[in-house]
């Protein structure tokens, strides 16, 4: 059977703060990622033809790699060439960059 005890002051404290993560990475993630598919989207459609197709490069990056590689390349490759993140920083700054993509 099992052990509510160990269940209740083992298991669900990790789980709540994980709960609690996720729910932060959501609230900073999706707002900003909206304002980012905004302005993608107006430079798109009313920029100069250099600015559209900066607009469409970085639409068509950020939709046609995975999340996941997104991710890897934010967290693992930037400090090589001098930009760090906390992990936290870098998983919000991935969902933004690819929530705006999709959101443009």
């Amino acid at each position: 059977m099992i052990d509510l005890y160990f269940v209740q002051d083992v298991l669900l404290p990790p789980l709540i703060e994980g709960v609690l993560v996720t729910i932060k990475l959501i609230i900073l993630s999706i707002p900003s990622g909206l304002i980012l598919g905004i302005l993608i989207a107006v430079g798109r459609v009313y920029g100069n033809k250099f600015i559209s197709s900066l607009c469409a490069i970085y639409t068509i990056f950020f939709r046609g790699t995975p999340l996941l590689i997104q991710l890897f390349i934010i967290y693992y490759a930037l400090p090589s060439i001098g930009i760090f993140f906390s992990p936290f920083m870098a998983a919000v700054t991935g969902f933004i960059l690819c929530s705006g993509a999709y959101h443009s």
